[in-house]
């Protein structure tokens, strides 16, 4: 991983973490979705090599139709990354003014 990749996934979550229908990062079923980073983790974005996707786990709140805030949270990640494939996995949704974990 490159020595500036823990600034690339910092300034990706918080693009992410801007859009009004993002409740939170996801970091998947087993905690895949992370980039790990000395002493800390991303999570809920994973970088990889130059070449590889950059893949970025969502909570999103119900609202506006997915695919256009998938399609959304693509340009916000390909804005900071560059021409790189983007791969957004939507791992939950809450309701309007729930917050990721309310039950």
């Amino acid at each position: 991983m490159s020595p500036g990749a823990a600034e690339v996934a910092d300034q990706v979550a918080a693009a992410v973490l801007a859009h009004p229908a993002v409740a939170g990062l996801h970091g998947g079923s087993f905690g895949t979705t992370a980039t790990h980073l000395p002493g800390r983790r991303v999570v809920g974005v994973r970088l990889g090599d130059a070449q590889d996707a950059v893949e970025v786990g969502v909570v999103l709140r119900l609202g506006d139709p997915l695919p256009d805030v998938v399609d959304q949270l693509r340009r916000r990640v390909a804005a900071v990354v560059g021409d790189v494939s983007v791969d957004v996995v939507v791992g939950a949704v809450v309701a309007p003014g729930e917050e990721p974990g309310d039950s």
